[in-house]
């Protein structure tokens, strides 16, 4: 995934990446990011180079879901982990820490993809995309 111009590593597939806040119910909050009525982002064959200061990998591209062409507000919003509804409630309170992790090629070069996902992910009537894939 790519937000706010940086390469993270999410914990699950883009579909499933779960929003942290908490609930009135002292649970953690069951909502997806991806959500209908929230611009999506748009998956990209890009090089798969290393930020300053890492190794890259030569000559190789990798499929990533990219945000960079949605307001910055949005990408504030995935980059918080927090769904539409809790992006609106800033008080409240988070139950987990955001899944994010800086991609490394090299150290995560098990999840470079070199092919766009099959599907285009769109959620469904339930919210949620209809395949999976990573970073």
């Amino acid at each position: 995934m790519q937000l706010l111009y940086v390469r993270y590593l999410a914990a699950c597939p883009v579909d499933e990446i779960q929003c942290v806040a908490r609930t009135r119910r002292r649970q953690r909050c069951t909502s997806t990011l991806l959500s209908r009525g929230a611009p999506a982002g748009v998956w990209r064959l890009v090089p798969a180079t290393a930020a300053s200061g890492q190794l890259a990998l030569p000559a190789a591209v990798m499929a990533v879901y990219d945000l960079s062409g949605v307001p910055y507000a949005e990408q504030l919003r995935w980059r918080a982990q927090r769904c539409l509804q809790h992006a609106a409630i800033p008080t409240a309170a988070d139950l987990a820490v955001a899944d994010w992790e800086p991609f490394e090629p090299l150290r995560h070069h098990e999840h470079i993809h070199n092919r766009l996902p099959a599907r285009a992910r769109r959620p469904g009537p339930t919210g949620r995309a209809h395949q999976a894939a990573r970073p």
